[in-house]
């Protein structure tokens, strides 16, 4: 068989769930302000992104991180299909039946999620030449802190002890996505962060479709409260206000694009503009 080359940093079957009726995604690069359209294998993709040189000369399988990504995605690919053929049947406060070991593959994939990106890769390599010394390979060091079973494994049992809520989305706003899916907000729902540590208290925020989010919320603090509505699909009704503050998320966090299943980005385009200004910052008296 003919070795994958395009390696996609966020898997196609995330991607393909927000295609239009023709089976695209629009894009907006949010760098060049440019609007696009393109199939879900040609974006969030480079080519031998996960390529393990490091280990290649000594006769390793280079694409063995490559094909375990593959394999983790499909797990995760039908334990979430089965989610979202079961929200919109439910009512509010039903419950998603979730067994340990499918909620334990999830809190992985978003864990490993959140380091695989090209966003995590820039973020490393600016680290690494902050501190000067001899020069590091940006893939390297990515790939590296990927196959951390350490820090894997300590994202994940976070995100599998929180509470989990779901939302359906009924409105006429659809979620978008990005080529850095895993948003985090702030407690007081404030500011979106984009960190390599996690804030503590922050939440996470995850589209899985165009009418459907999972929020993670940490069980400490103010979300304590939420613990009667863990594993629950959501009460609140969302209204195209609410959907644009977490399609916000998204600009945020994307190194460069936004998709979605339509080709309308103004409201992103307007929230990009206050990106680094003050205007969503507290007020003070």
């Amino acid at each position: 068989m003919t070795a994958p080359k395009l390696h996609h940093y966020v898997p196609q079957f995330h991607l393909r769930r927000f295609v239009d009726e023709r089976g695209m995604l629009w894009a907006w690069d949010k760098l060049s302000d440019r609007i696009f359209r393109s199939p879900p294998k040609g974006v969030a993709a480079e080519k031998q992104f996960y390529r393990l040189t490091q280990y290649e000369a000594g006769g390793h399988d280079p694409l063995a991180m490559e094909k375990q990504l593959s394999e983790m995605e499909g797990e995760v690919s039908l334990i979430t299909d089965q989610w979202l053929n079961w929200l919109p049947q439910m009512a509010p406060l039903d419950k998603v039946p979730i067994p340990s070991i499918n909620r334990w593959i999830v809190a992985r994939f978003l864990a490993v999620q959140i380091l695989r990106t090209r966003d995590t890769r820039e973020l490393l390599s600016a680290l690494a030449s902050a501190h000067g010394g001899e020069p590091i390979d940006a893939r390297e060091l990515h790939t590296e802190l990927i196959w951390n079973l350490d820090v894997v494994e300590r994202l994940a049992k976070r995100f599998r002890r929180s509470i989990w809520v779901f939302a359906r989305n009924e409105s006429a706003t659809p979620f978008v996505t990005s080529d850095n899916p895993i948003a985090f907000r702030s407690p007081d729902n404030r500011q979106w962060l984009r960190s390599l540590v996690l804030v503590p208290g922050a939440y996470l925020v995850f589209a899985m479709s165009p009418g459907a989010v999972l929020y993670c919320h940490p069980r400490e603090g103010a979300f304590r409260k939420l613990s009667k509505f863990n594993d629950c699909l959501s009460p609140v009704v969302l209204d195209d206000g609410m959907v644009e503050s977490e399609n916000s998320g998204q600009v945020f966090m994307a190194s460069r694009l936004v998709l979605s299943s339509r080709p309308e980005f103004e409201a992103e385009r307007t929230f990009a503009s206050t990106i680094g200004t003050d205007i969503y910052a507290p007020t003070t008296t």
